[in-house]
Parts: structure tokens; C-alpha cells; sequence
């Protein structure tokens, strides 16, 4: 018997320790998560500054998320998300799926940059659809199967109630003559991700949300005129010249 309580006394030290180790690595343990889905959902480098979760409180705070270029783009991001605030509600923390009640993104800011394969937020989102379609980003490794973890279990899930980014701004990377370099990002709101599935994986809330901010990026930096300008530029320059500035902004 009294071999069977240490055992049990063991065990449990063992279960108490792995816990507590959890417990205080948990910020360090979500920003490596965020890097590592990010990454591999958009095809090009994800950084994380600082992650703040607490449970008791049910919120958390991710701050200085950027999104890198894909190769051939000089900008050294295509998105910075500024901070990020969450609401999770603490009852689901242990069960499958995690409820997020509310994700806010303050002034989310995106440059815009032309390149020889049309323009960076477009090959970050044919990327979001390669991996959406089981391809795979092309600047990380395929990702373990779908809806499972390394080890077998069920992955965890996310159900996100509301998500909001706002005072977003686009800039050009490369100002076109005459023309305004910045526009305001339309207001993003998302409701109700992975409800209607009992939950969504890290990946697929991910590529739902590159998504909606490549399409009002674009939509952005079209309402700064990016197609009008560069005939504009043909126009003053003269054909051969305003050739040359096209292939400048280009990249070519």
C-alpha cells in the first residue's frame, strides 16, 4: 500500500509540475503558436513582439505582429498589426472548442508593394490558398494533418465570436507621381468563426482572417488610383519614359 501512495504521490507531482510549467510558459508557449500557424498559413515569415494572456481574467494581449514579404519584395512587412486585444471565455479554456467572445486589432497598418508577380499582398494570398487547399505555404514545411496534433489527439479548436480591425491605414511601398501615397483601411469586422463547424483549427481562422485583410488591402490601394497613376506616368513621362518608371516600380 504504501508503495501504491508514492506512486500516486509521484504522479501526481508529476501532473502538478507539468501544470505549473504550462501555466508560466503560457505566453511564450501562444507566441511560438502564432509564429508557427502564421508562417505556415501565409508562406512568409510571422514575428510576435510580446504575448500577455491572462486566464483568470479571461483576455490577453498580443502586440507587434507583423507579416513579412514573400521573395523579390523589398518592404520588410506587408502587415503590421499593431496590439491585439482578446476576450476568451475562461469555461472553455479546457474544453474543444476555445471560445474567443472578442478579437480587436488597433490601426493595423499594410504596405503595398508591386513586384514582378503583380503585388505582395496578392502572392501572400495565393499562398493563404494554396494552404487552404492542401498545398501547403510555400516558404514552410506541410504542416502535421489536418484536425490532429502531433500526437494523435484532436487538435484544439477556436470558435471566435466577433472580430474587429480599425483606423487601419495602406501605403504604397513606392509612391506614384501625382498620386497619394496612403489610404484608410476599411473597417474588417468577422462574426462568428468556426461556429457553424463547432470550431475551426488555428490554421483555418488564420487564412479566413489573411483573407479579409489582403481583400481590403487591395480594395485600399485601388481607391488611391494604382492602375490610373501608372498611365498617368506613361503619359507625362512620355512612352519610353514612363516605361522606365513602371519598370522601376515593378522591380524590373
Amino acid at each position: 500500500m504504501r508503495k501504491v501512495l508514492i506512486a500516486i504521490a509521484a504522479v501526481a507531482a508529476i501532473g502538478v509540475g507539468a501544470f505549473l510549467y504550462l501555466w508560466s510558459n503560457l505566453d511564450s508557449i501562444v507566441k511560438t503558436a502564432i509564429e508557427d500557424v502564421g508562417s505556415r498559413v501565409t508562406g512568409v515569415p510571422v514575428h510576435v513582439a510580446a504575448v500577455k494572456i491572462a486566464l483568470k481574467e479571461g483576455n490577453g494581449t498580443v502586440t507587434g505582429l507583423t507579416v513579412g514579404n514573400p521573395a523579390g519584395f523589398t518592404s520588410p512587412t506587408a502587415f503590421s498589426l499593431g496590439e491585439i486585444s482578446v476576450t476568451i471565455d475562461p469555461a472553455s479554456i479546457t474544453g474543444n472548442p476555445i471560445v474567443i467572445k472578442d478579437v480587436r486589432v488597433a490601426a493595423p497598418q499594410v504596405t503595398y508593394e508591386l513586384g514582378r508577380g503583380g503585388s505582395n499582398i496578392a502572392v501572400i494570398q495565393r499562398n493563404v490558398e494554396a494552404f487552404a487547399g492542401g498545398g501547403g505555404a510555400k516558404a514552410e514545411p506541410a504542416p502535421a494533418k489536418a484536425g490532429a496534433s502531433a500526437k494523435g489527439a484532436p487538435a484544439k479548436k477556436l470558435v471566435i465570436d466577433q472580430l474587429l480591425l480599425t483606423d487601419g491605414k495602406v501605403t504604397l511601398a513606392t509612391p506614384l507621381p501625382g498620386g497619394a501615397a496612403t489610404a484608410a483601411l476599411g473597417e474588417i469586422r468577422l462574426a462568428g468563426l468556426g461556429r457553424a463547424s463547432g470550431g475551426a483549427t488555428a490554421a483555418e481562422i488564420a487564412g479566413q482572417v489573411v483573407q479579409a485583410l489582403s481583400a481590403a488591402s487591395v480594395k485600399a490601394a485601388s481607391s488611391i488610383g494604382v492602375g490610373k497613376l501608372l498611365g498617368n506616368a506613361v503619359q507625362g513621362a512620355g512612352a519610353q519614359g514612363g516605361l522606365d518608371q513602371i519598370k522601376s516600380l515593378l522591380g524590373k
